[in-house]
């Protein structure tokens, strides 16, 4: 399902009002698709640091590149939300899978 890509950026953090750490991933897929509508799958690699969130709808599709690819830093998030602003101007890594090379 997943590949050991270079990552397409890392992981925003911030503190809610309570003082709590928020991981903040991106709230739409790679090629568009609104996750919550979509459905997606978060998967967390502690030991290479790494969070993969697939959109469902891509992951389907074995021509797709259906997640990405995020760096983490610190301890881990007390909890987790999708936005996109954080990831702005992020150009994401696009594999062409091999069916298609």
């Amino acid at each position: 399902m997943f590949d050991d890509r270079a990552p397409d950026t890392h992981v925003r953090y911030r503190t809610d009002a309570l003082g709590r750490r928020v991981a903040v991933l991106p709230a739409t897929c790679k090629l568009g698709h609104p996750l919550t509508a979509a459905g997606y799958r978060i998967i967390e690699d502690r030991s290479a640091r790494v969070v993969r969130v697939s959109c469902t709808r891509c992951a389907d599709a074995i021509e797709v590149d259906h997640f990405w690819s995020l760096t983490t830093a610190g301890a881990a998030p007390d909890h987790v939300e999708l936005d996109d602003s954080p990831y702005v101007g992020t150009v994401p890594v696009m594999i062409i899978p091999h069916a298609q090379r």
